[in-house]
């Protein structure tokens, strides 16, 4: 019998979404932008929409929405934001709970984004290259 040898690829690691939590993650997404749009009961510093949803993972029990964001056109920076994210973390959760038809309100954290600073990191590098 042959055994399967363990892979150490990098893609073998990588845990991949579901359908059902890419919908999920979908959904949910789609309500935190529109809480983000119309709720007034968030914190001043996010009235006016000042920040970009890019992207939202959802864990395989569907117990915790991992929530990534970039600011846009704000004064603000990411630690201000990434505050008053947190201070109306349950008036955000209490509005997806209400769009999003789960049996339990996921926990919904937030992340400053760092792929695009990441990705204009590495356009500097390869104009210096050039």
């Amino acid at each position: 019998m042959l055994k399967k040898k363990n892979s150490f690829k990098l893609g073998a690691r990588q845990k991949h979404q579901s359908e059902r939590q890419l919908k999920v993650s979908q959904l949910i997404h789609i309500a935190l932008v529109d809480c983000l749009r119309k709720d007034k009961l968030l914190d001043s510093r996010l009235a006016g929409f000042p920040i970009t949803i890019t992207k939202v993972n959802i864990s395989a029990d569907f117990s915790i929405a991992n929530c990534y964001f970039l600011p846009f056109n704000t004064k603000y920076e990411s630690e201000e934001l990434l505050e008053a994210l947190e201070l109306s973390k349950y008036a955000i959760r209490k509005f997806v709970t209400k769009k999003v038809n789960l049996k339990y309100s996921p926990e919904i954290r937030f992340y400053y984004d760092i792929n695009f600073a990441q990705g204009a990191l590495i356009e500097e590098l390869f104009r210096r290259i050039r």
